[in-house]
């Protein structure tokens, strides 16, 4: 078995070191690039992508949730006792996706004879509701826990340029739809900003 020192594994890495370094100077002089993807690309990818809310259980911030917060009250269906929204990027070109990020605990009866729904609306600096996503949710949250969710958010092409906001609320139906109760309500804001 041959046993390399520790000069002979440097020697060895260098080849590797000096190609990272010579690609590195090489996107940086603007000789090599890095391809951007154009908006009809963008389009044609958005056909296969998944644009619904995917939700993710922790278990350990779920026990650390439950002994932070009260208990569910005797009678309520549902509570959330937390429920915060972030975006990434805050500033989006056209033509790429806005990641939305959301933490929600909830406390609930199981099994849960409502519907458990995601409304989320968009709006101009204006205040002009400008869309609107309603997404059933009941089903990928169906113990009381805290959960991390992605949603993606495609910016079309001819988005204008300017400051939105997202309002994104978590409403409890009855069965027969004859009562909304809202659980909770979150908001931010990004920008849109020009693709040159």
């Amino acid at each position: 078995m041959f046993i390399m020192t520790r000069a002979q594994r440097l020697f060895h890495l260098r080849p590797f070191v000096l190609g990272i370094i010579a690609g590195l100077n090489l996107i940086a002089s603007g000789c090599a690039t890095i391809h951007e993807e154009t908006c009809e690309q963008f389009e044609a990818n958005r056909k296969d992508t998944d644009y619904s809310t995917q939700y993710q259980f922790s278990e350990s911030d779920s026990e650390m949730a439950a002994e932070n917060y009260k208990p569910l009250p005797r009678g309520a269906n549902a509570v959330v006792r937390m429920y915060r929204i972030h975006v990434d990027p805050p500033k989006v070109k056209p033509c790429r996706h806005l990641t939305i990020r959301k933490e929600v605990y909830l406390q609930q009866r199981t099994p849960l004879n409502r519907t458990l729904e995601e409304v989320r609306e968009i709006y101009a600096l204006d205040g002009a509701l400008i869309a609107t996503k309603t997404e059933s949710i009941g089903d990928r949250l169906r113990t009381s826990g805290y959960y991390t969710s992605e949603t993606l958010l495609p910016i079309p092409e001819n988005a204008p340029s300017g400051t939105y906001r997202i309002v994104s609320k978590l409403v409890l139906k009855t069965k027969k739809r004859s009562k909304t109760v809202v659980l909770a309500k979150s908001s931010v804001s990004f920008e849109v900003v020009s693709r040159q």
